[in-house]
């Protein structure tokens, strides 16, 4: 039987690649009010790449810049793909098509 400690220790691929996701995103983009990994997928085993859909939230632009007073965030739903290498580099992201909440 392992070790407790090293079983703790070591994050699964899925949760480091989602992890991975995450942090560019909110990195890259303005203003995210949350990120949710809808789709996470192994593309090959033997380039070990990853292919996230990610669904981003962020604040209408339109609300922001008219200042409507709201009660609560009015936010817009896009949605991206995101391509990662076997160590977890992105790389390319692109907005899917039919991302805006208004579909």
């Amino acid at each position: 039987m392992a070790p407790t400690g090293e079983l703790t220790q070591q994050a699964s691929p899925i949760a480091s690649a989602q992890s991975a996701v995450g942090r560019f995103l909110k990195q890259a983009l303005s203003e995210v009010h949350a990120i949710n990994v809808t789709r996470l997928f192994q593309v090959s085993q033997e380039t070990g790449a990853w292919e996230a859909e990610v669904e981003v939230w962020q604040p209408n632009p339109t609300v922001r810049m008219l200042r409507l007073p709201t009660q609560r965030p009015v936010l817009d739903r896009h949605r991206y793909r995101v391509r990662l290498d076997r160590d977890l580099n992105i790389l390319a992201y692109e907005e899917s098509q039919g991302a805006n909440s208004g579909e």
